[in-house]
C-alpha cells in the first residue's frame, strides 16, 4: 500500500472497519462544535461506532457553549496549552497531561483565559450524531450519515500548522477534584480530574501501562490507557471483541501494527485507528523509540481486565492508592 492508501482521510468507513487506518491528531475535517473549532478524528466517517474522538481548539479568550449530554459521557485530554473546564460545579484548570471526565447528564463547558492556543483531544461515548448536522455530515430526517459529504470533507481537510507541543507530565494539584482522592461512585456521579500518568498498573498485553479511565476508577463508557515504551518494548498484537480503539503516539517515535496495513513507522501525534475486531499493536525498536503511547477505547476493554484481580463476577475493584502511582513512569516522562 502507498502512504496515502493507509491514511484515514482516503479510506472509506468500510475499509477502516475491516482493516484499520493511520491518522494524526491534527488531521481531520474541521467543523464548529459548541462554539469551538473541532477536528473530526475518529467518527462515523472513519468507521467508528462506539466512540467519537475529536480535537478541540481553543484560542485565547474563547469559550465553549455550556452543554449537557443526557446519554453520552465525555473526556477531555489537554495536549497543549491551558484551559479551564466547568467540572463538579467549579472552574478547574487543565494542563498538558490532565484529563477531565464528565458523566452523562452533567453540564460542562470550557474556556481559555490564557494567552496561548490550547489543543484538547476529547472522546464522546457514544457518538453524538447531532454534532454533525449543521455541517451537512448527518441527515437527521433520514437518520443516516451523508457518505459523499464525509468522503469529500476528509479528503479535502486543510492541514493545520502545528508548532512544538508542551510535554504531558504528572500533576497532582487541585486535589479536591482528582479522581484518586474520590470514591469511584462519586466520580461516576459528578466527574473528576485525571492525569495520564496516574492510573492502575496493568501488564496484560506485554508492556507496563496504566488504566486511567476505566470502571475501576468510576467511568462507565469512556476508556483511556497510557504506557511508556522503551527501546525494544513491543506489546502483544491483539483485538478487542466490542471496543473501537484510537491509539495515539503522544511523543517519541516507534511503529504501529494495524489490521491489513501491517507495521508502519509513526511519530508523535500519529494515530492507529482500530475499530472493533481490527488487530493492532505497537513497538519501539532501534532508533524508533522510546515513546509514550495511549489509547481511547469504548466501551472500556473488559477483555483486558477479566484475567486480573481488578475484576470478578461482574464487579470492578477500586485500586488502592499504592496501585495508582508509577514513580518510574513519572520520572521518565519528566526527563
Amino acid at each position: 500500500m502507498t502512504a496515502d492508501e493507509i491514511r484515514a482521510r482516503y479510506r472509506t468507513p468500510e475499509q477502516i472497519k475491516s482493516g484499520g487506518a493511520i491518522g494524526n491528531i491534527f488531521d481531520g475535517p474541521e467543523i464548529t462544535v459548541h462554539g469551538l473549532a473541532t477536528r473530526l478524528l475518529a467518527w462515523p466517517g472513519t468507521g467508528f461506532q462506539t466512540e467519537a474522538v475529536h480535537l478541540t481548539i481553543a484560542d485565547p479568550g474563547q469559550s465553549s457553549d455550556s452543554y449537557t449530554y443526557d446519554l453520552a459521557e465525555e473526556a477531555f485530554l489537554c495536549r497543549h496549552g491551558e484551559v479551564e473546564v466547568l467540572l463538579r460545579g467549579e472552574w478547574v484548570t487543565l494542563r498538558p497531561g490532565d484529563l477531565a471526565y464528565f458523566p452523562a447528564g452533567v453540564p460542562h463547558a470550557l474556556r481559555n483565559t490564557s494567552d496561548r492556543r490550547a489543543y484538547l483531544v476529547n472522546q464522546i461515548c457514544p457518538p453524538q450524531f447531532d454534532l454533525y448536522v449543521e455541517s451537512g455530515l448527518y441527515n437527521p430526517a433520514w437518520g443516516v450519515m451523508n457518505g459523499e459529504a464525509m468522503a469529500k470533507a476528509k479528503a479535502n481537510a486543510d492541514d493545520r500548522p502545528v508548532g512544538d507541543l508542551d510535554e504531558m507530565v504528572f500533576r497532582d494539584d487541585q486535589p479536591e477534584f482528582r479522581a484518586q482522592n474520590l470514591p469511584a461512585a462519586e466520580v461516576a456521579r459528578a466527574g473528576a480530574l485525571f492525569n495520564v500518568l496516574e492510573g492502575s498498573a496493568f501488564t496484560g498485553i506485554g508492556l507496563p501501562m496504566r488504566l486511567v479511565l476505566w470502571p475501576g476508577a468510576g467511568t462507565r463508557l469512556v476508556g483511556f490507557n497510557y504506557a511508556y515504551c522503551g527501546i525494544g518494548v513491543e506489546d502483544t498484537i491483539h483485538t478487542h471483541p466490542v471496543s473501537d480503539e484510537f491509539l495515539v503516539m503522544w511523543s517519541g517515535s516507534g511503529q504501529f501494527f494495524v489490521g491489513d496495513i501491517g507495521w508502519v513507522d509513526a511519530a508523535g501525534g500519529d494515530v492507529a485507528l482500530a475499530p472493533c475486531g481490527v488487530a493492532h499493536g505497537h513497538r519501539s525498536i532501534g532508533e524508533r523509540g522510546p515513546s509514550m503511547m495511549g489509547g481511547f477505547a469504548s466501551p472500556p476493554q473488559m477483555d483486558l481486565v477479566i484475567p486480573t484481580d481488578y475484576y470478578r463476577d461482574g464487579r470492578y475493584r477500586h485500586p488502592t492508592a499504592s496501585e495508582l502511582t508509577s514513580d518510574e513512569m513519572h520520572a521518565t516522562d519528566q526527563g
